[in-house]
């Protein structure tokens, strides 16, 4: 088995002394600075996950912001294709207006000349039967037949 001797134990007890001394000076403080740096980790990943929060609470209010903008642009192009629509129909009805007072007054313009030319039409055929009944009467006067001739060519003439 194992035998216990002097140097068995002057083994063990360099042992237990050098356990001792690291104990002392080498594990306290590598445990100190492995609790040190354990603790600064776990600091970095809250810190790294609150600033994920954050970054995802930017992002929705970001979001929020756009959607918003969005429907406020939906909105304003909305309203001014009703105006300009609007617009378009007060357009189109004061044209048809327009268009139609200019119709009206055309047609009152062409009667009104067209009265004007019948008038002036009457009054030169007028003359010119009296001018034709004139020559008629000195070459035959008084005949029946000649009166009958003068009205046939007058109705002829206004009923033209």
């Amino acid at each position: 088995m194992v035998d216990i001797n002097g140097t068995l134990i002057a083994q063990v007890l360099n042992f237990l002394f050098l356990v001792f001394i690291l104990a002392k000076f080498a594990y306290k403080p590598l445990v100190g600075v492995m609790e040190d740096r354990k603790n600064k980790i776990a600091s970095d990943l809250e810190t790294a996950e609150k600033s994920k929060q954050d970054a995802e609470a930017i992002k929705a209010e970001y979001a929020a912001k756009l959607s918003e903008a969005r429907q406020e642009a939906q909105t304003i192009l909305d309203t001014a294709r009703k105006t300009a629509q609007a617009e378009h129909d007060r357009i189109m009805a004061e044209t048809r207006v327009e268009q139609e007072q200019f119709v009206a007054s055309s047609r009152e313009s062409i009667i009104l000349e067209k009265k004007k030319a019948m008038n002036e039409i009457r009054g030169q055929v007028v003359a010119l039967s009296m001018i034709a009944a004139g020559k008629i009467v000195e070459q035959k006067l008084g005949s029946e037949e000649d009166k009958q001739l003068a009205g046939s060519i007058v109705d002829g003439i206004l009923n033209k």
